[in-house]
């Protein structure tokens, strides 16, 4: 399922990774360049591989529980990037500051400018 390059966009932050990858690639010694970024690329696509499995895992158990797998966007695999322990952490913390904004007290209500319904009365007289 390889999609050609040339016919189609590049997703959005692509330009700015590859910038980010080249920078730091250009700070390693130049005997030891190609090695280092064999090394990297590697690492980059076990990492992306380990991401897919556990995202094809997790369809799966949701799968089992009769549930709906969750939908992915643009037939891209859905990203764990969290700990259980840390995604409850977050949570707990998401909580405790929803409960923090619940004890703002209200807003008070703008007053609106009072208009005269009737024109105002002056001390002058006129002649009419």
């Amino acid at each position: 399922m390889a999609k050609a390059t040339s016919a189609t966009r590049a997703p959005h932050g692509t330009k700015i990774l590859a910038k980010a990858f080249f920078t730091a690639a250009d700070e390693v010694p130049e005997p030891q360049r190609a090695d280092v970024i064999k090394a990297a690329l590697a690492l980059i696509r076990e990492e992306l591989k380990t991401r897919r499995e556990k995202a094809a895992v997790a369809k799966a158990k949701a799968k089992e529980k009769g549930g709906k797998a969750p939908a992915t966007t643009g037939g891209k695999a859905a990203v764990v990037t969290k700990a259980p322990s840390k995604a409850k952490a977050s949570a707990k913390a998401v909580k405790k500051a929803g409960s923090v904004s619940a004890k703002v007290p209200p807003k008070r209500n703008r007053k609106a400018p009072s208009l005269p319904d009737a024109p105002a009365e002056t001390d002058v007289q006129s002649d009419a």
